[in-house]
């Protein structure tokens, strides 16, 4: 088991989707899809980009235990899933869906939905987000989790070392820091969803959509 941390510049409950008790990351940090094994736990915290959520920040917003590792095409057809569909038009919590991508049978181009990363009509320079999140077809997948959001705990000083500075991914070294995470975290009482993501209350990603 490794532990993997990384900053998060957004939380929208899209990626990671905490919702309908599962876990999920599916776009975003495509080296991070590709690279986590099975068993493996995943921290994500705020990040301290002015632009993102520096005013929680060094707050935790989830950590996840890799349980399964689907290509998008089986997370689509993969009927636990279904209510991770996205729809935005609808409620907050399904318009953060991020169950898009596939490819229709004998078709190489994906195929995907309407979602926090594509918008019909929106520029999309140099293939925008489908190209960046479809570059590694692999779905990380828990019911292992807590997801704080808004409300997570704050990292101490001294464990802050174990984040990357960026939005890259770091590999946490075994050791009394990591312990001391891992219990901050509470890893072994996870509380699945324990919060609403912390940028609900942001106008600029919601303001069309409904509470």
């Amino acid at each position: 088991m490794t532990t993997r941390s990384y900053r998060m510049d957004h939380d929208l409950g899209f990626a990671p989707n905490p919702f309908f008790g599962w876990c999920t990351l599916a776009c975003c940090m495509a080296e991070l899809r590709r690279y986590s094994a099975i068993g493996d736990v995943i921290v994500g915290i705020a990040g301290s980009g002015k632009q993102g959520l520096h005013h929680i920040h060094p707050q935790l917003i989830y950590w996840m235990v890799v349980e399964d590792d689907p290509s998008f095409d089986r997370y689509w057809n993969d009927p636990r899933f279904s209510q991770k569909r996205p729809r935005l038009n609808g409620p907050k919590m399904w318009a953060a869906g991020d169950r898009t991508y596939r490819h229709e049978p004998g078709e190489p181009e994906w195929r995907f939905e309407q979602s926090m990363h594509y918008v019909s009509g929106a520029a999309q320079p140099n293939g925008g987000h489908v190209v960046r999140d479809t570059k590694v077809d692999r779905v990380l997948v828990g019911r292992t989790f807590t997801y704080w959001g808004k409300s997570g705990p704050r990292v101490p000083d001294h464990l802050i070392g174990l984040f990357p500075a960026t939005r890259h991914y770091k590999n946490c070294p075994p050791g009394p820091d990591l312990d001391e995470l891992h219990q901050l975290m509470g890893l072994n009482a996870p509380l699945g969803l324990a919060g609403d993501p912390a940028d609900w209350v942001n106008r600029r990603y919601f303001t069309k959509m409904i509470s």
